[in-house]
């Protein structure tokens, strides 16, 4: 499966893409996880969010910038569930 940051949109083929743009809605677009379970203030984590944007058809495709600090906060979020 190709994913538009391989520079070709994978809906109308159009190369004229977006790469890596800012994402905001207020402050800005994130992933939010609580790495403890009923704590909203400590513990909280945000991860940004990139889109790359055709800018032929709109098609778009978001990506959090780092994955990998994401799922740890994700397996110690399950983790403080047990």
């Amino acid at each position: 499966m190709s994913t538009i940051r391989e520079g070709i949109c994978p809906q109308c083929h159009s190369r004229e893409i977006l790469a890596n743009a800012e994402t905001t809605e207020q402050d800005t677009l994130a992933v939010q996880l609580y790495e403890e379970a009923g704590v909203q203030l400590r513990g909280r984590r945000t991860f940004p969010i990139k889109a790359w944007i055709c800018t032929h058809c709109g098609y778009t495709e978001f990506y959090v910038t780092n994955p990998q600090d994401l799922a740890r906060s994700y397996r110690r979020s399950l983790a403080s569930l047990a």
